[in-house]
């Protein structure tokens, strides 16, 4: 419990006391921006475009990019120059720190474990020192990967997550330890997150095939395609790495949401019904995704069957007790029993807007209208752009007789509606009979 609450102080520091300060001038302007953008590249070019003038500049973006990309040179420049300014700053020291310690020189290593008042540092002594003594290299390589996943995976906290400075620290963590293969992961997860694919599919290689993390690494490469490559070029990738990896049933189902997520529905359908032949323990989610391909397909009877099926399996799915429920209620049948499914799953996963939409639209059918509007506003509040959300909004209010109100978000949602929408032109119809003039 002391430790989780020393790495929860920890993380309070870096997240909320980071008072970046650069250089006074437009290349300060495009170096935040690009580090907010997590650019680190054009951070790095704006600072070498400054001439790296130090003085009175606390260059943490400039140390960070370094670091991110692996220029450890200029990172220990950085650093030295920073500590002429600020002494104790701390991710200057972790820098310098990290150097020593792989180049085995203990001597300037020690130097730095106390500030300038001759203090020791929490972070410091956490991650490098255990009882007085100076860790191996793997357990300081731990300790700084265990401050990473305390932001990372740690649901409770309730701040906006530092890509920036979790990146820092997982790549502290792979060049204290280049076999930490559970830092190369998650550094790799984090470039994911943020939409950097290339960047994460070389950390994701970087994984020995011996690491229990190697198959998690491989189906990320295969999703990573799909966001880098055209669909032919990404669909040959995602073959290429099942065949190197025995056909493994993770990686094919990557290729079924793959072909899923690209709408080529009858190919996912295709392999959705091969992975359900092999019945493992998520056929369950098999039976929904299938049924989506099904319904998306206009395959109504296909879908409803996969989604009971899926539902005798696993009976407190929300997203399944979601799609069948709604299916139900937009075709007027067992509005009852939908609703009670709506409710379940509301209860089960109250976060999800998809499921409110629904259970909104469960209450406008069963003419609660003001019990409708209420949850179908709060839609609205958590996702204001979205059509159909708007779409069913506006028939609400029309059936409480708030006709002005309802021509204002029909219109809304006819002008934010995409094509797989299916309701731009429903919008028109009703916008035509009811204010045509």
């Amino acid at each position: 419990m002391k430790k989780i609450y020393k790495l929860l102080v920890f993380l309070f520091i870096l997240f909320f006391n980071n008072n970046i300060v650069a250089f006074n001038s437009s290349s300060y302007l495009i170096s935040q921006s690009a580090f907010k953008n997590y650019d680190f590249t054009t951070v790095l070019h704006e600072f070498a475009n400054n001439n790296r003038n130090f003085q009175n500049n606390n260059h943490i973006e400039e140390l960070i990019s370094s670091t991110i990309t692996v220029n450890m040179k200029l990172a220990n420049q950085i650093s030295k120059q920073i500590l002429l300014y600020e002494p104790d700053n701390q991710e200057a020291r972790l820098v310098l720190m990290t150097n020593y310690l792989i180049n085995n020189n203990k001597k300037e290593f020690m130097k730095l474990r106390l500030d300038s008042s001759r203090n020791k540092n929490e972070l410091i002594e956490f991650i490098f020192f255990l009882d007085e003594k100076l860790k191996k290299k793997r357990e300081i390589s731990i300790s700084l990967l265990e401050i990473v996943k305390s932001a990372y995976l740690n649901k409770n906290i309730n701040f906006d997550t530092n890509y920036n400075f979790l990146l820092f620290y997982s790549s502290l963590a792979i060049l204290i330890n280049s076999n930490n293969f559970e830092a190369h992961f998650i550094r790799a997860q984090l470039f994911q997150i943020i939409e950097l694919y290339v960047q994460a599919e070389s950390g994701y290689l970087k994984i020995d095939k011996s690491s229990s993390y190697y198959i998690d690494a491989q189906r990320s490469i295969a999703y990573n395609f799909s966001k880098i490559y055209e669909f032919e070029i990404a669909e040959i990738k995602i073959k290429e790495i099942i065949e190197d990896n025995n056909n493994r049933y993770y990686l094919k189902k990557i290729l079924a949401d793959f072909y899923r997520i690209e709408k080529k529905y009858s190919k996912a359908i295709e392999h959705y019904s091969e992975l359900i032949e092999e019945d493992n323990n998520d056929v369950w989610n098999l039976y929904y995704l299938r049924g989506i391909c099904y319904e998306k397909q206009n395959l109504w009877d296909l879908a409803e069957k996969d989604f009971l099926k899926s539902l005798e399996i696993k009976d407190d799915s929300p997203n399944v007790l979601n799609y069948l429920a709604y299916g139900w209620i937009e075709k007027n049948l067992y509005i009852d029993k939908a609703f009670l499914m709506l409710s379940k799953a509301y209860e089960a996963n109250p976060d999800s807007y998809y499921i409110l939409d629904s259970l909104a639209w469960a209450y406008f059918k069963k003419n609660d209208l003001v019990k409708a509007a209420e949850l179908m506003e709060k839609v609205i509040d958590m996702v204001p752009g979205e059509a159909i959300s708007l779409d069913h909004l506006g028939d609400i209010y029309f059936a409480m007789n708030r006709k002005r109100e309802a021509k204002y978000f029909w219109n809304q949602a006819k002008d934010l509606a995409e094509p797989d929408d299916n309701i731009k032109e429903k919008i028109i119809i009703k916008l035509n009979k009811y204010y045509a003039g």
